[in-house]
């Protein structure tokens, strides 16, 4: 569990937001640097999911209280498609063998199942990739999107609710930080030139902080290891949007083991 820093009982309202110190972290070690046929794959995928009618996200998160403009959803959407990038070029310098990012743009009411089905001999694994910043040390998944099985409600009747695992990739993507100190990251609208003068100011160096394997994930959610909406985190005091569970980096599975244990099923 988190170490939680609160106003004294005398002096705390019951509702006032908790300040939350991770205190099981796993330092950034830097794996390898995103590709740059990936990096404009990733780029190409969030700018027409973001600013053009063939795409659509959400602006709101499950439970959510902010709306997010046209260039936020374009770094999530950006962030979390190179997350998947960094752990298919890690998965494939190690032998495993990966699909390729799915980079179909996809309209209203449309989206992944799951981000790798990876085969192993006789085993399919389920696989979700979770990309954060270098400094990130959480796997944050909100709380109106999953059950106490660890199943995602919004595929229930899809028929592809359950993952095996969820892996947690560090991006050093400095694009939000960059776009925030212009008072661009609120906009719908953004230069295209100003987009990619940011895009280049990173170095797009990348680790895997952990594997969250569905297990943990349900032991995570049945101790109600969640973090409240408008709580904040003291590293970098980010207030949170909604209310999400979470897994901190420290207690994740090495991402070095979980290769051993994929090359071992390969090998039956």
């Amino acid at each position: 569990m988190f170490a939680h820093f609160i106003p004294s009982k005398m002096d705390r309202d019951v509702n006032e937001p908790r300040i939350h110190k991770i205190n099981k972290k796993f330092r950034f070690e830097k794996i390898d640097k995103i590709k740059n046929d990936y990096l404009w794959s990733s780029y190409q995928f969030a700018y027409k999911m973001s600013f053009t009618k063939e795409g659509h996200h959400r602006r709101n998160r499950s439970g959510g209280k902010d709306e997010r403009g046209d260039v936020q959803i374009f770094c999530d959407t950006f962030n979390g498609k190179l997350g998947e990038f960094a752990v298919y070029q890690y998965f494939i310098s190690k032998g495993i063998n990966t699909p390729y990012p799915d980079v179909n743009i996809m309209g209203e009411g449309e989206w992944d199942s799951y981000d790798f089905l990876i085969e192993t001999g006789t085993t399919k694994r389920k696989i979700g990739i979770k990309a954060t910043k270098k400094i990130g040390n959480l796997l944050l998944l909100e709380t109106k999107d999953w059950n106490k099985q660890a199943q995602y409600i919004p595929n229930l009747d899809r028929g592809y609710a359950d993952y095996d695992e969820m892996i947690l990739v560090r991006v050093d993507s400095e694009i939000i930080k960059n776009l925030k100190n212009k008072d661009l990251y609120s906009n719908d609208i953004i230069d295209e030139a100003v987009l990619r003068e940011e895009l280049n100011k990173s170095s797009y160096e990348f680790d895997i902080a952990g594997v969250v394997p569905k297990r943990m994930l349900i032991a995570a959610i049945r101790n109600k290891n969640i973090i409240k909406q408008s709580d904040f985190l003291q590293s970098t005091w980010t207030e949170m949007d909604a209310d999400n569970y979470y897994v901190q980096s420290g207690d994740m599975l090495r991402i070095d083991a979980y290769i051993d244990l994929l090359k071992k099923e390969m090998s039956l």
